[in-house]
């Protein structure tokens, strides 16, 4: 593993403009080496010789703050790689983009997870343990009041990115970290940076239990975001003196639930789903890796009902047997899911019914399938 000091080039465009590609063109990256490896260099304590490695790319924030730091790992590698191939170590090397592709895997932007008003691009110093800690102590100061982009780099971003910027700065990647934590306090997610924070900076990472503004449960441990999941006909049990606001509440529940699997998938956190350890009444919880499904029947389903919530889409599927009576309900856990269900229903030949809506029980307490005596 190469010894590097991490930062970025955050690009913050002006206000509802946004970038048609993540991939800079190879001239302009040739063009900008030297521009940005001359201004970090201004930095740099004159003692030590220093090399300079970035990737040509616009990334999302949380691509580049996952557990390990994969991307700046992989810039370090490849300019130790360079050096064995003849680069000398005072050398800057451009990664950039062949025929719209990068040079590996890890450096390819993540543009599922994008839609921010913030791009990075990835930049790293080599050198020995002495003089990365010692860049680092300049780096980290220096940086945070003097570290707006020289005008000749902002230039060549807008020109090639057919873009205006509010803000063009390089950051170390500590003060990126900074910068992300205040956004997520400020949408009233603060409770899951510190999970994200301590799984990117614990060395080891130690266990961390929170609860978001729902009341719900996450919990780090071992690697790994563990988040709570209830069906609905325990919520409902649960929650029973909120009578007819049940249901709204548990879409905004299942809602916040899905913005915390989204959230931290992107920064790299492996999400398990933890069952609730209580008396689930008439249904039995169990897991796979598509769906949580409460077991309500050993009867033959013939056909399924999709529960969707206006803004939210798919709550959950209801399995029916030839009587009318549901078998079993399972919540998807991704959107895939609901896509090989598809693909289970056909091979199944059960017939799939959008409701628009959510149908429950009459007494309110389980969701349902259409038929007389339910209400929605």
């Amino acid at each position: 593993m190469a010894t590097v000091w991490m930062g970025v080039l955050a690009l913050e465009p002006v206000a509802g403009a946004l970038p048609q590609r993540h991939l800079l063109t190879r001239a302009t990256a040739e063009g900008l080496m030297a521009a940005m490896g001359a201004q970090l260099a201004r930095f740099l304590p004159p003692e030590h010789d220093y090399g300079f490695v970035w990737s040509a790319a616009l990334y999302d924030p949380a691509q580049l703050l996952r557990p390990g730091f994969p991307v700046h790992q992989e810039l370090g590698n490849l300019f130790l790689a360079g050096q064995r191939a003849g680069v000398a170590a005072g050398h800057s090397l451009t990664l950039c983009e062949r025929d719209g592709r990068m040079p590996t895997a890890l450096l390819e932007p993540d543009v599922a997870i994008g839609g921010g008003t913030l791009f990075t691009i990835p930049v790293a110093i080599t050198g020995s343990d002495d003089a990365i800690a010692a860049a680092t102590e300049r780096l980290e100061i220096d940086l945070y009041g003097q570290g707006l982009a020289d005008a000749a780099i902002v230039y060549e971003l807008a020109r090639d990115l057919g873009l205006s910027f509010e803000h063009v700065r390089l950051m170390s990647l500590l003060d990126l970290s900074a910068m992300m934590a205040a956004q997520l306090e400020h949408i009233g997610f603060g409770f899951a940076w510190q999970l994200i924070e301590e799984r990117l900076y614990g060395n080891p990472s130690q266990c961390l239990e929170v609860s978001t503004a729902l009341g719900q449960s996450l919990k780090l441990d071992d690697g790994a975001v563990w988040l709570s999941f209830l069906p609905y006909s325990l919520y409902a049990r649960q929650n029973a003196g909120l009578g007819d606001q049940r249901l709204n509440e548990y879409v905004a529940q299942l809602h916040e639930f899905r913005q915390l699997q989204g959230l931290l998938a992107a920064h790299g956190m492996i999400v398990r789903v933890r069952l609730p350890q209580a008396d689930t009444g008439h249904a039995c919880s169990r897991q796979n890796d598509d769906f949580v499904i409460e077991s309500l029947s050993a009867n033959a389903p013939v056909r399924a009902c999709l529960h969707e919530a206006a803004g939210l889409g798919a709550i959950a599927l209801t399995l029916v047997d030839a009587a009318g009576a549901a078998v079993e309900h399972r919540y998807p856990l991704s959107a895939a899911a609901i896509g090989r269900f598809r693909d289970e229903a056909r091979a199944q030949q059960w017939p799939i019914e959008r409701l628009g809506r959510v149908v429950l029980s009459t007494d309110g307490e389980d969701l349902a399938a259409p038929s007389e005596g339910v209400r929605h």
